[in-house]
C-alpha cells in the first residue's frame, strides 16, 4: 500500500513541480513505494516529512540529501521501504540536490 493521495499532497506536488519537475517525479515514486501501514507515524505526518525533504532537495539546500538519506534509513528500519529502493532514491536525490546536498556514502 502506498501513501494515499490527498489534496495536500497534490498541492505540494504542484509546488514542487514548479521548482523541479524531476524532484516532483521522485516524490511520486517514493510515495508509491512507501508502506505507511507498517509505521507508527500517521500517513499525514509521513507525507509532510517526505514533501519537506524533497522541497529542500528541489531548492538545493545544504545537506538536503543527507537529511533525506537519514529519513529514508529510518523508514527502511521500520520496514516501510526496501533498502535498495532507499539507496536508489538517495542517489537520484544526490543528482538533484546540488553541489552541497552531500550524497550518501
Amino acid at each position: 500500500m502506498s501513501l494515499p493521495p490527498t489534496p495536500y499532497f497534490e498541492r505540494r506536488l504542484l509546488d514542487l513541480r514548479a521548482l523541479s519537475p524531476a524532484t516532483a517525479e521522485l516524490a511520486k515514486r517514493i510515495a508509491s513505494d512507501l508502506k505507511p501501514e507498517v509505521l507508527s507515524t500517521s500517513s499525514d505526518t509521513l507525507e509532510a516529512q517526505l514533501m519537506d525533504h524533497l522541497q529542500e532537495v528541489a531548492q538545493q539546500q545544504a545537506r538536503c540529501v543527507t537529511r533525506l538519506w537519514d529519513w529514508l534509513n529510518a523508514v527502511v528500519s521500520a520496514g516501510a521501504l526496501q533498502p535498495q529502493e532507499a539507496a536508489a532514491y538517495a542517489c537520484e536525490a544526490a543528482t538533484l540536490g546540488g553541489p552541497f546536498g552531500i550524497a550518501p556514502e
